[in-house]
């Protein structure tokens, strides 16, 4: 199970960097401002979350519900609105910057970009990388080049350069910049097309996953370059053929060697890191070496972002990717739509909207979705791949995302692209990111091969695993991943949201896939790993029961209830609320365990309590008895279980004057039977009801009380006086 850390004071420390900047100011009042940024973070938060919990069931990218949220409260459109102690609006348009939004907010947006390329650096798989470095590199730069030439054309022909004047037009950094926005693939949307159609182990889908890695990586070495020209054409150099060259071999330079000390160094800067012990100190630390890159390469010319995934990268080969990466999960979910947010703040509607610009967008949309089917699909016929593997390919590099977005924002903060040409870039990712998937779907969809000649037919068997409860998957989850490490297996984990994720475990010529779900586990591999994928799966579940054996040396119920006898349960009015006057047998007649819970469970759902089939809740308590018995001493049993067959926590209580075996643990026939249910997939107060009733019932004189009732009203009494005053 993943560790849930306290993130509340790195947090203020990064919504403290911008307002610091405010302190500058002379000795004017900056309350106004922070009481403002505060107000505006509060509001986008809020909104994106709450918009994509409305339409969660869509399957809309997150990123394009909160481009749309930022567009609609930005400064364009309401965020400009008059309200009452905000004359020119909660989000007014500041112009004087060159960028639609504040100083301050566009600051917490720059942050969040370094956080979210460091992120990416971690993710990388550099193992990955160079496994398939051949397919991939051939993949990914023909989708690079092509993506560049492909935008360059579209920006030079919506531009009037003279005929004459064409090289000129190569060289604007407004051409460079959006050529360079539309490189970068992004992974995340096309992942969960190709987790749905089980096609991640595919040929073509290994070849996606590969080459996107190195896509993103040339996207970085392009804006590497780009920033070298910016950088010298911002000093008045231009004239000079020379020192543009210059400048660009030193942008060159600075990111390599940065990248090869950070990958050569990652082991003692990890070791390094390690000595601040706490993994919350360990993954801040991480962080705040990124921010402090980032401003180094920001000062060298740099975009602040390269520096960030040069930190990610670095750390990417160490034991502390996975834990930086989580313990910064927090962090990452707030700033994250923040971003995205302000990015669609930054979209002037009308400026969209017109002619000019409508035609600009969707002839770059056309020929960014061309440039990928192009560029990276030509190259698979090398590697022994047919036209539809070629198509599947080409189509599944097509999304643009956060790369995109972040170099457009640097593009539009810095005054090279304007708001028509940012504008337009948006429209492109856009259109990119909602085309591609379900024609990629559609793709996989077909049973036909992808390959021209397969050296040997690949038999994919999938292996599923039962597990019981949530909790459990979570744990087999983390030791099936480490047992796998320890084989000598590389691991690629991609996250498709908060309870889905798939890791790739590949091994030489062995890759088998791993999906794990909020409470299900699926292997995918090949019919000659069936064998390896059990067995690993076998002695890690061993393991997991030596360590619960041992636990259960410290489950002794007796010895846990002997000191509360004269405790008085903490009062709450929901139990008055679970146990209905109606659902109590004064007078039990059973022969067995399974004949009690049975007529427990059955006068539930006699009542209308159980939504579902009757077996269902009898199966899940006769599951949980068959773990340990619920039957305590002194003649009380408890069986209870979590279950989805009813909506809330709900109780049934049955007398039984003779006694009934139930396996208790003094031995004993037991008397008192209080039946306990509640919902498995909703929070409900399961283990305080069952604590409770354990110390009203662990007195012999409360017992007794309870044995003398004689019909259902009596025994409703009793137990809301006990429980409910």
């Amino acid at each position: 199970m993943k560790k849930r850390l306290s993130v509340s004071k790195p947090l203020l420390f990064l919504l403290a960097v911008p307002l610091a900047a405010l302190a500058d100011g002379g000795g004017e009042d900056v309350s106004p401002i922070m009481a403002r940024l505060v107000l505006q973070l509060g509001i986008i938060v809020l909104a994106a979350r709450i918009a994509g919990l409305l339409i969660q069931k869509v399957k809309v990218p997150s990123v394009l519900i909160e481009l749309g949220i930022g567009v609609i409260i930005g400064p364009h459109l309401l965020g400009a609105t008059p309200l009452p102690g905000f004359r020119e609006g909660i989000f007014p348009l500041a112009s004087e910057t060159g960028i639609p939004v504040s100083t301050e907010l566009y600051a917490i947006a720059t942050i969040a970009s370094i956080i979210m390329l460091f992120s990416a650096g971690l993710e990388t798989d550099l193992a990955l990388l160079l496994r398939f470095s051949l397919t991939g590199l051939a993949v990914g730069t023909g989708g690079v080049i092509a993506s560049f030439c492909f935008a360059s054309f579209v920006a030079i022909n919506f531009f009037p350069w003279p005929a004459d004047k064409l090289c000129a037009g190569l060289s604007d950094p407004r051409v460079l910049f959006l050529a360079v926005m539309c490189v970068s693939t992004s992974l995340g949307i096309v992942a969960r097309i190709l987790s749905e159609k089980r096609k991640m182990d595919s040929p073509e889908g290994v070849t996606i996953l590969a080459s996107a890695v190195i896509d993103d990586m040339l996207g970085i070495v392009a804006l590497t370059v780009v920033t070298g020209i910016m950088g010298a054409a911002a000093a008045g150099l231009g004239g000079q053929s020379a020192h543009p060259v210059l400048n660009v071999g030193k942008s060159i330079t600075v990111w390599l060697l940065f990248t090869a000390l950070g990958i050569l160094f990652a082991g003692q800067l990890a070791r390094a890191i390690k000595k601040f012990k706490s993994v919350t100190y360990i993954s801040i630390v991480a962080l705040g070496l990124a921010l402090i890159l980032a401003g180094i390469f920001q000062m060298a010319g740099l975009a602040m972002i390269i520096g960030a995934y040069v930190v990610g990268l670095s750390l990417s080969k160490t034991d502390l990717t996975d834990t930086v990466r989580d313990a910064l999960e927090v962090i990452t979910s707030f700033f994250v739509p923040v971003f995205f947010v302000v990015m669609g703040m930054m979209v002037d509607v009308h400026a969209v909207l017109s002619k000019e610009v409508l035609i600009f967008g969707a002839a770059l949309s056309l020929a960014m979705i061309a440039s990928k089917v192009i560029g990276c699909g030509l190259p698979t016929f090398f590697f022994n791949f047919n036209r539809l593997g070629a198509l599947r390919i080409g189509m599944g590099m097509v999304p643009r995302g956060e790369v995109s977005f972040i170099i457009a924002g640097i593009g539009l903060s810095s005054g090279v692209l304007s708001q028509s040409m940012f504008g337009a870039g948006v429209m492109m990712v856009l259109a990119c990111a909602i085309v591609s998937p379900p024609i990629v779907s559609t793709l996989f969809s077909s049973p036909k091969k992808g390959v021209r000649k397969e050296l040997y037919v690949r038999q994919t068997v999938s292996t599923p695993i039962a597990v019981p409860t949530h909790e459990l998957t979570g744990l087999l989850e983390l030791r099936l991943v480490q047992a796998f490490r320890s084989e000598g297996f590389f691991i690629h984990a991609i996250s498709l949201d908060s309870h889905n994720t798939v890791y790739h475990l590949r091994k030489n010529a062995i890759h088998i896939t791993l999906h794990s779900g909020y409470s299900s586990l699926e292997f995918e591999s090949d019919k000659k790993d069936v064998i390896l994928v059990k067995a690993i799966t076998h002695e890690t579940l061993l393991h997991i029961n030596n360590a619960v054996t041992g636990v259960k040396d410290l489950i002794k119920p007796e010895k846990m209830l002997e000191d509360v006898t004269d405790s008085k349960p903490r009062t709450d009015s929901k139990f008055k609320e679970a146990l209905s006057p109606f659902c109590i047998i004064p007078s039990l007649k059973a022969s067995s365990k399974q004949e009690v819970v049975e007529k427990l469970v059955g006068m539930l759902h006699e009542h209308g309590l159980i939504n579902k089939e009757h077996d269902d809740a009898v199966t899940a308590v006769m599951e949980r008895e068959a773990s340990m018995s619920t039957g305590m001493q002194h003649g009380v049993a408890m069986p209870h279980a979590r279950t989805d067959a009813v909506d809330q926590i709900t109780l049934a209580v049955g007398l039984s004057r003779t006694g009934i075996n139930f396996d208790s643990l003094d031995g004993e026939p037991s008397k008192i039977f209080v039946l306990i249910l509640s919902p498995e997939s909703t929070e409900s107060p399961h283990i305080q009801v069952l604590a409770n009733i354990s110390a009203l019932l662990n007195s012999e004189e409360m017992r007794n009380k309870l044995l003398a009732c004689n019909n259902q009203e009596e025994i409703h009494k009793f137990f809301m006086g006990g429980l409910g005053n």
